[in-house]
């Protein structure tokens, strides 16, 4: 799907969503904090237990030669940061655009966890938004 016909939602109505759906989200990454990653198992997306030079899932019992690495978000403040990579500084206190991906089993479930596959800064996707991305 083109990525400028998505909708974009505030992450405030993020958890308004009552149908499986593909939008844009705009944030302010205001920090990174501990436990932003995991191994990720390519069939189920749960957590992969790394066994010497395998993977193991416990969901599908399965063992695999690679994973797939899962970052998260949190969407809620927090008072008492952690250590973070250098690298991911650069981040902080910019504007971006995750695409998110919901699916029928989170909404029926009100999961709070959700798929993002890109994240985007490009301007002249930003400019399509400017709603979302200007400092009110």
């Amino acid at each position: 799907m083109d990525p400028l016909i998505l909708p974009v939602l505030k992450v405030d109505t993020l958890f308004t969503v009552n149908e499986e759906s593909e939008f844009w989200m705009c944030a302010i990454i205001v920090n990174v904090i501990g436990d932003w990653w995991y191994h990720a198992c390519s069939v189920c997306d749960s957590h992969m237990v790394q066994q010497g030079l395998v993977f193991e899932c416990p969901t599908c019992q399965q063992i695999y030669n690679d994973d797939i690495l899962r970052y998260k978000l949190q969407l809620e403040e927090r008072k008492k940061f952690q250590d973070f990579p250098d690298q991911l500084e650069r981040l902080i206190d910019r504007t971006l655009l995750f695409r998110v991906t919901v699916k029928n089993h989170q909404v029926h479930k009100a999961m709070s966890v959700f798929n993002v596959s890109n994240f985007e800064d490009d301007p002249t996707l930003m400019s399509q938004h400017d709603q979302f991305t200007r400092e009110k």
